[in-house]
């Protein structure tokens, strides 16, 4: 059976990281390794002792794209998922996704999302999910409609064969930047079910993060465009800013 190489990139969030562990060992999917890397000075403690299950420290820059990137180098899986430790999947996540990686030439697949919104104690859900309209590069320049790197599955070769990686410069934005690199590489794929729960707490949303570092993230998204593309992806940008003011005023 087929080896899944999950990673779970985690920074002092044990009440959280739980939820996310268990959605992982409740897999139908039983052939997987989970490396929960550890972004923090603190020691991560769980309540599990799956052999599956190995717990590592960063070794690159801190921050989740430096986590992410520790366990993609010790990762041996064929195929890799990502998880972040306040979001949790359907427990035939795997299945399905690895079932469509393999009948297919993608190189990417990313499924539907449940959104749960909590704000002052109000819960909100709504169902999310965006298909490809011409190409996934046409696509992203103006919108970044894969979404959070919890719902997707990558081929593990696709990163040492053209030296893709999670930019570490990049502090925002880190999921839609990995989806440029990979867009003209190979085929994405999508599974319109809600196959993951992604989970919006405003009590853990640091808005002055976001202000302070949105402008930078993006220019440095911008400069690796080239010629047309520098122009369109601003329309990409200019989008997310709006989604971001939006939040930031309307919450």
């Amino acid at each position: 059976m087929t080896l899944i190489s999950i990673i779970i990139p985690t920074k002092n969030r044990s009440n959280l990281l739980s939820n996310s562990v268990d959605s992982v060992i409740n897999q139908s999917y039983k052939n997987w390794e989970l490396y929960i890397v550890n972004d923090s000075n603190k020691e991560i403690i769980i309540n599990q002792k799956d052999p599956r299950i190995h717990l590592v420290n960063n070794k690159f820059t801190p921050g989740a794209n430096g986590a992410r990137n520790t366990g993609i180098n010790l990762s041996s899986g064929k195929f890799i998922s990502f998880l972040d430790d306040d979001d949790t999947w359907k427990k035939n996540k795997l299945e399905i996704q690895f079932k469509l990686m393999e009948s297919s030439d993608a190189i990417l697949s990313y499924t539907g999302k449940r959104i749960v919104s909590k704000t002052h104690k109000v819960i909100k859900e709504k169902s999310s999910y965006k298909k490809t309209y011409f190409s996934p590069n046409f696509t992203l320049q103006f919108h970044n409609y894969i979404g959070t790197t919890s719902s997707i599955m990558i081929k593990s070769d696709i990163f040492s064969k053209y030296n893709v990686k999670f930019d570490e410069k990049i502090q925002i934005l880190q999921d839609y930047d990995l989806y440029l690199q990979l867009c003209n590489l190979g085929k994405f794929i999508g599974i319109p079910e809600n196959l993951i729960t992604y989970n919006i707490d405003n009590q853990f949303d640091h808005i002055s993060l976001t202000r302070n570092n949105f402008f930078q993230s993006a220019y440095l998204i911008l400069n690796k465009q080239q010629g047309f593309y520098k122009i369109s992806i601003l329309i990409g940008l200019t989008i997310i800013l709006f989604q971001k003011l939006y939040k930031i005023l309307f919450k």
